[in-house]
């Protein structure tokens, strides 16, 4: 892994910032991320910084509502599998297979009824459809997970973004250095997602595509670093 200081990787991202708009290295969402590695000179997500230690590299654009994903991880109780069968609804392209994509928040339900709920009693994170349980995770899990996951700090990059002739650009405008999650309260900035689709193009046309039950985090700001974060420092 290549090692950087801290004043390198600012004097990097200035030189990068610099280049004003720039044409993104690859199409749909993760494009961001892999146009700020490539300018960068990176292979991997991450930097090594010697007062820091491996941070991830996360990249997000300004004013979206796009989110972070954290990690993925199925629930326990209920297999996507059965999700699908149960409450799935047919793809438009390939009416025969079902797909079901849902955005749930704790406490409160969505257009289909699903929800979540934190018990520290029983230690689980609740699945629900409208009062029904359907599955679990344990919290000391999704907790060791947020810590692995981002426990050595983010350094969060944002862009401007705009689209001409099909192609988006970037414009990278700001950075902080993110550390020392708090991981009791991730849940409460997170957002839960169920993702299963089908495959459009490739070899795997027309069957299941399973993306994986992800954890975000809900679009990062000024305002949230201090709720999840106890180090925030501005880069750029």
């Amino acid at each position: 892994m290549r090692k950087w200081t801290l004043a390198k990787i600012k004097k990097e991202l200035k030189e990068v910032s610099k280049k004003g708009w720039v044409k993104s290295s690859r199409s749909h969402d993760t494009g961001i991320g892999k146009t700020l590695e490539d300018y960068l000179g990176i292979a991997e997500n991450n930097i090594a910084l010697p007062d820091f230690g491996v941070m991830e590299l996360k990249s997000q654009r300004i004013n979206t509502p796009s989110m972070m994903t954290l990690f993925t991880k199925s629930p326990e109780g209920i297999t996507n599998t059965d999700i699908r069968k149960r409450f799935g609804y047919p793809d438009s392209e390939f009416p025969k297979v079902k797909i079901i994509h849902q955005t749930i928040d704790s406490g409160r339900k969505n257009a289909m009824g699903f929800h979540l709920k934190i018990d520290e009693k029983q230690g689980k994170l609740f699945i629900l459809k409208n009062k029904k349980i359907l599955g679990y995770y344990g919290l000391e899990f999704l907790r060791e997970k947020a810590i692995e996951k981002i426990g050595n700090g983010l350094i969060l990059v944002f862009a401007d973004c705009k689209k001409e002739r099909k192609h988006e650009y970037f414009h990278f405008k700001e950075a902080w250095i993110l550390k020392d999650i708090d991981p009791t309260k991730f849940l409460a900035l997170s957002k839960y997602d169920i993702r299963l689709g089908v495959y459009h193009s490739g070899d795997n046309v027309g069957q299941p595509h399973d993306h994986g039950s992800a954890f975000r985090l809900i679009r990062l700001t000024e305002k949230t670093f201090p709720l999840l974060f106890k180090t925030h420092k501005k880069i750029l």
